[in-house]
């Protein structure tokens, strides 16, 4: 497992890097609706398996770069990935103990809590909010967190190694 090991920086730098590609990519209105926050996903990933270098600040400005992106109102993703990392910490050793599907499971209502924020903050700032296409990305990142998730861990094993 590579929680015992540290991963580079770099490899830390290309998984976000290709996360944040496969966030960006275009997809039709109906597959865009459902796509999973594999953004949002990866950055929870490092904050649970490499809590010595990958932490709540950098959850943070995992967020405030897709602020940017987006455009939308600074600090609003790099609130709600804290937050999430936040409640990532705190059941870290217990996710630790489980299999990468339970893992998904038991983080659904983390993923839910990110969404959540995202929602206020949109609410609270006056954005159009569309209340039921919201959630469909947190029932497909759950769904894919352990290809994902094993995914990210073979390729940390494989540059460890």
């Amino acid at each position: 497992m590579i929680i015992e090991r540290r991963v580079s920086g770099l490899l830390i730098l290309a998984t976000l890097g290709g996360a944040l590609f496969l966030a960006l990519l275009p997809l039709p209105d109906a597959l865009s609706a459902i796509r999973p926050a594999i953004y949002p996903a990866t950055v929870l990933f490092w904050v649970l398996m490499q809590p010595a270098s990958f932490g709540l600040l950098a959850a943070w400005a995992c967020g405030i770069l897709i602020d940017v992106i987006y455009g939308t109102p600074l600090g609003e993703h790099g609130l709600a990935l804290a937050i999430a990392g936040y409640a990532v910490i705190r059941m870290r050793e217990l996710l630790w103990t489980l299999p990468i599907w339970q893992q998904g499971i038991l983080l659904l209502p983390v993923f839910i809590l990110y969404e959540f924020a995202l929602f206020w903050i949109d609410g609270v700032a006056g954005a159009e909010v569309n209340q039921w296409w919201r959630w469909l990305p947190v029932a497909t990142t759950t769904v894919v967190w352990p290809f994902w998730a094993s995914f990210l861990e073979r390729i940390a094993e494989l540059e460890v190694g």
